[in-house]
């Protein structure tokens, strides 16, 4: 086993799985439910259409022989320059931090790393050079046969932890539930420091605090693995406020409600009733008229005219 690599794992593990929380929280955000892709000629990872980043291959995990493979030793793979950048700065880091494995081709993991981190090579492999690198987070694709490692980089996952206490507090667990960390005592320490925080040995455990108040305190086995974490007065962030729920309207069945054809269907039928009656005085008033019509002649003025000049013409020839 490589103790400057499990050293390097150890300083990094706490930090490293904080970013891949921010990351998958990003990804939940902006691109929720949408399927991802990697083109490794392009470098690109994306989420549905909307998301994407540039994030150069590192290397994969073959399962069938439990190797380590460096992208840039595969002659089958088609990089960017970028990426085969990357390959130039994992050299260099070989040197620097003492592992003569970032300078090799490819080789089997166990040996290196031991049983336990052996089944998660790619995790190993990005948590510790995505934090050596200055990369924000890594990001572990399944193959064919074995899972591949790519690194990302994004302004968005820098965000300042208003609640590093808290941050800890939560995480941590979390981190040593999801990956095989052997030392609990140095993970802790190291990212509580990274986030700034003050770490002072007490016994079996630590204390940490930050720059206001609360506390957290540790205690650890003859191990070093974490026995409890516990938080006194500790700052925790707000809980976002629920969105306002939609009024849903109510049915015009109901009593109460204002159904908007009912004042309408009213005035619809009043204005039927105010046509009616027109209609019917004018059918009354043409049925008077008809009547009187009908009347008239049979008391006519000018047949009682007629009979009265006759009478003088008569009279003219009495006299005669």
């Amino acid at each position: 086993m490589d103790q400057q690599l499990l050293d390097l794992y150890h300083r990094h593990v706490g930090a490293g799985f904080d970013r891949q929380l921010r990351l998958a929280d990003l990804v939940d955000r902006k691109a929720g439910g949408e399927a991802w892709s990697y083109d490794v000629a392009t470098a690109a990872l994306a989420f549905g259409p909307k998301l994407s980043f540039e994030a150069p291959l590192i290397g994969s995990h073959a399962d069938h022989n439990n190797s380590w493979l460096w992208a840039w030793a595969n002659r089958n793979l088609k990089l960017t320059l970028t990426n085969r950048a990357l390959g130039d700065a994992v050299r260099a880091l070989a040197h620097r931090a003492g592992v003569p494995a970032f300078a090799a081709t490819a080789f089997p993991v166990e040996p290196l790393m031991g049983a336990e981190l052996a089944a998660a090579a790619a995790d190993v492999f990005g948590v510790v050079l995505a934090r050596e690198l200055g990369y924000d987070a890594y990001y572990v694709t399944p193959t064919d046969g074995g899972r591949a490692v790519v690194l990302v980089r994004d302004d968005r996952l820098r965000a300042a932890e208003r609640y590093p206490l808290w941050r800890v507090l939560t995480v941590f667990p979390q981190a040593i539930a999801a990956l095989p960390v052997p030392e609990h005592r140095p993970a802790l320490t190291d990212y509580a420091k990274d986030y700034g925080l003050t770490v002072t040995a007490e016994g079996h455990g630590v204390r940490i605090t930050g720059p206001g108040k609360g506390v957290l305190t540790a205690r650890f086995d003859d191990r070093g693995r974490l026995i409890a974490l516990d938080g006194t007065d500790v700052p925790t962030p707000k809980p976002p406020a629920p969105a306002p729920a939609k009024k849903k309207p109510k049915p015009a069945t109901k009593k109460g409600a204002r159904p908007a054809v009912k004042k309408p269907a009213k005035k619809a039928t009043a204005a039927k009733v105010v046509a009616k009656k027109p209609a019917a005085r004018t059918a009354a008033k043409k049925t008077a008229a008809k009547k009187t019509a009908a009347k008239k002649p049979a008391v006519r003025k000018p047949t009682k005219k007629a009979a009265g000049a006759k009478r003088p013409a008569k009279k003219a020839g009495a006299k005669r």
